[in-house]
C-alpha cells in the first residue's frame, strides 16, 4: 500500500502534541477519484525540547493502469495535504507557547 508522509518539529511534548492534534479541526482529505482506500495517522517522537510530528497517509488505488499513471500526482496531492496538517499543528503549538509566555 503506497503512503506519503510529512513531518514538522512541534514545540511541545509528545503527549501535548498528540492532544493538540486530536483537538484540531480535521478538514477532510481531498482524494483523487481513483483512490479506493485511505488511512491517515499521526506519529509523535520526542526530539530535543519538543516533538517530531509525522502525519502519514496510506492509500490504495483502483485500476492498475490508472494507479500506475497517477502515482506521482497522487503522491504529490496527498503529501501536500499531510504537510499542511503538520504545519497547522506546529502553528498551534507555537501559539500555545506564545500565549503561555505572554
Amino acid at each position: 500500500m503506497p503512503q506519503v508522509s510529512a513531518d514538522a518539529f512541534v514545540a511541545a511534548s509528545p503527549d501535548v502534541a498528540r492532544a493538540l492534534a486530536d483537538s484540531q479541526p480535521v478538514p477532510p482529505l481531498r482524494v483523487p477519484p481513483h483512490v479506493r482506500n485511505l488511512h491517515a495517522s499521526w506519529r509523535f517522537h520526542a526530539e530535543g525540547e519538543g516533538t517530531r510530528a509525522i502525519h502519514v497517509i496510506s492509500y490504495a488505488a483502483g485500476l492498475g493502469f490508472v494507479a500506475t499513471l497517477a502515482h506521482e500526482p497522487t503522491q504529490w496531492v496527498l503529501r501536500r495535504q499531510a504537510a499542511r496538517r503538520v504545519e497547522r499543528l506546529a502553528d498551534a503549538a507555537r501559539s500555545r507557547v506564545e500565549a503561555g509566555s505572554g
